[in-house]
C-alpha cells in the first residue's frame, strides 16, 4: 500500500477518535445536565407540596380550633355534671364511713372483752398450774429426804454386817492359824523324834496336807462369796419391792386428791364453758353472716372479672380479626400495585409522578385570589417555609393516587360520550334502513329520506366534544387533559 493512502488512512482515525470522543464528552455533559434537572424538579416539586400541605394544615388548624372550643364547652359541662355525681358519691361515702367507724368501735369493745375475759382466765389457770408446781415439789422434797434417810440407814446396817463378817472371819483365820500351828509344833516334835526314821513319810504327809488345807481354805473362800452375793441379792430386791410398794402409796394417794381436784375443776368449768359457748355461738352467728355476705362481694367481683376478662377476650379477637383484615387488604394492594407495574406506560415508567405548580409564584403574581389579608400573610410564610415533615410521607401515594383518579375519570367520560355517539349513530342507521326499506310501520312514520328544501329530515344531533382544559385536584395537583387523552390513546 503507497504511504500516501496510509497517512490518509491514519488522519480519517485521528478525526473518528477526536469526534467520538466529543460525542462521549456531550453525551456525559448532557446526562449531567438531565440529572440535574431532574434533582431540582424533584426539589421544587417537594418545596411547593410541603407549601400547600403547609396551607391545608393552617386551614384545618383553624377547623380543629373552633370543634376544640365546642368540644370544651361540651366537657366543662361534663365535668360539671361528674362533680355534682362525685359530690352525691362523697356525701355517701361519709356515711358509709361513719357506719364502718361505729361497727369498728362496737368490735373493738366486743374484743376488748373478750380478751378481759381470756386474761383473767389465764391468770386463774396459772395460779393453778402455780399450785400444782409447789405441791409437786412438796411431795419430792419429802419424798427425797426420806430415801435420803432409809439409805444411809441401809448403809449404817449393810457397814455394821460387813464388819462382823470381818471380825468373823479373823477370828476363824486365827483359830485356824493356831490350830495349825499346834498341828505343826506336834508333828514338829514328832518329826524331831523321829526325824531320821520318817522324814520321807513326814515330807509326804506335808505335801499331803497343805494341798488339803488349801482346798479347805478355797472352798471356805467360796462358799462365803457366794453367800454374801446372795445376801446382797436379797437386800437390793428387798430395797426395790419396798420403794416400789410406797411410790404405788404415794401414786394412789396423789390420784385421790388429783380427782377430787378435778372433780371440783370440772364443775366449775362446766359453768364457764357453758356462758363461753354462748359467747362463742353468738361470735359465730356473726362470723358466719360476715363469711355470707365477704362470699357474695367475691362472687359478684368474680363476675365482674369474668365479664371483663370475656370483653377482653372479644376486643382482642376483633383487633386479630382487624388486623388480620388490615393484612389481606395490605397483601391485596401489594399484589395490585406488582399487576399494575406489568400495564404501566412507557412514559409512566420513566416519569412516575407528575410535577406540581409553583404556587409561590402563583400566589406572588396573585393569581390566587385570597380575600383575607391575614390568611394571606399565613399562606405567604407557609410557602416560604422549607421544612419536611410528617405531613408528606403520602404525596407520591396520593399523586399515583390522583392520577389513577383522573384516568379513571377520563375513561369513564370518553365511554359515556361512546356510548351516547353509538347510540346516536345507531338512530341513524336505524333511520336510514327505515327510508330505504318499504313496510306499514315506515309508511306510517315520516319518511327520513324525503328531502324538503334541501334538507334530509334525519334525526341527527351533532355530538359535542368537550375543550380541552386542565383539571386541579384538591387544588394542591393539576394535570393536563391532553395528556390523559394520550394515555387513553395509547392503551
Amino acid at each position: 500500500m503507497p504511504p500516501k493512502n496510509l497517512g490518509a488512512r491514519a488522519k480519517e482515525m485521528e478525526d473518528y477518535d477526536k469526534e467520538q470522543f466529543l460525542l462521549m464528552s456531550q453525551r456525559h455533559r448532557l446526562q449531567r445536565d438531565s440529572q440535574l434537572e431532574v434533582r431540582n424538579a424533584k426539589y421544587n416539586m417537594s418545596r411547593i407540596q410541603e407549601s400547600w400541605l403547609k396551607i391545608m394544615r393552617s386551614a384545618k388548624t383553624k377547623q380543629l380550633k373552633k370543634q376544640v372550643e365546642i368540644i370544651s364547652q361540651n366537657h366543662e359541662r361534663d365535668v360539671d355534671r361528674k362533680d355534682a355525681i362525685l359530690q352525691m358519691l362523697d356525701r355517701d361515702l361519709d356515711e358509709a364511713e361513719e357506719q364502718h367507724q361505729v361497727a369498728v368501735r362496737s368490735h373493738l369493745l366486743n374484743v376488748d372483752r373478750l380478751l378481759e375475759i381470756q386474761q383473767s382466765r389465764l391468770l386463774a389457770l396459772d395460779d393453778d398450774f402455780n399450785r400444782d408446781v409447789a405441791t409437786l415439789q412438796e411431795e419430792f422434797r419429802i419424798e427425797r429426804e426420806h430415801i435420803q434417810e432409809k439409805h444411809a440407814l441401809e448403809k449404817r446396817e449393810l457397814a455394821l454386817i460387813v464388819e462382823q463378817v470381818e471380825r468373823e472371819e479373823k477370828n476363824r483365820e486365827l483359830a485356824d492359824i493356831t490350830e495349825h500351828q499346834s498341828q505343826f509344833e506336834l508333828i514338829r516334835n514328832k518329826n524331831i523324834e523321829e526325824d531320821h526314821q520318817m522324814r520321807s513319810n513326814l515330807e509326804e504327809m506335808i505335801e499331803e496336807t497343805r494341798a488339803r488345807c488349801k482346798d479347805k481354805l478355797q472352798q471356805y473362800q467360796t462358799s462365803t462369796e457366794s453367800n454374801t452375793a446372795e445376801y446382797k441379792d436379797y437386800l437390793k430386791t428387798d430395797a426395790k419391792l419396798s420403794d416400789q410398794v410406797e411410790r404405788r402409796l404415794r401414786q394412789v394417794e396423789r390420784m385421790q386428791g388429783s380427782i377430787h381436784h378435778w372433780k371440783q375443776k370440772i364443775s366449775q368449768n362446766r359453768s364457764e364453758c357453758e356462758e363461753r359457748n354462748a359467747q362463742l355461738r353468738t361470735e359465730k352467728d356473726h362470723i358466719a353472716k360476715h363469711f355470707q355476705e365477704l362470699k357474695a362481694k367475691m362472687n359478684h367481683f368474680r363476675t365482674e372479672a369474668q365479664k371483663r376478662l370475656s370483653d377482653l377476650t372479644v376486643n382482642a379477637r376483633n383487633c386479630i380479626k382487624s388486623l388480620n383484615d388490615q393484612l389481606t387488604l395490605a397483601e391485596r394492594i401489594l399484589k395490585t400495585a406488582e399487576l399494575c407495574r406489568k400495564f404501566e406506560t412507557e412514559r409512566e415508567k420513566v416519569l412516575p409522578f407528575y410535577l406540581s405548580r409553583d404556587l409561590l409564584q402563583e400566589f406572588e403574581e396573585g393569581e390566587l385570589d385570597m380575600g383575607d389579608e391575614d390568611l394571606k400573610e399565613e399562606i405567604r410564610k407557609e410557602l416560604t417555609d422549607v421544612g419536611i415533615d410528617e405531613w408528606t410521607y403520602l404525596d407520591n401515594f396520593f399523586k399515583r393516587f390522583n392520577k389513577v383518579k383522573l384516568d379513571h375519570l377520563a375513561v369513564e367520560q370518553e365511554h359515556k360520550r361512546l356510548t351516547k355517539e353509538n347510540v346516536q349513530l345507531r338512530s341513524i342507521l336505524k333511520q336510514f334502513l327505515d327510508g330505504v326499506s318499504v313496510n306499514e310501520d315506515v309508511l306510517s312514520a315520516p319518511n327520513p329520506l324525503l328531502v324538503v328544501n334541501g334538507k334530509v329530515n334525519l334525526n341527527h344531533v351533532p355530538v359535542k366534544r368537550s375543550a380541552d382544559k386542565t383539571t386541579y385536584v384538591e387544588a394542591a395537583h393539576h394535570a393536563a387533559k391532553g395528556v390523559v387523552g394520550q394515555n387513553i390513546g395509547q392503551r
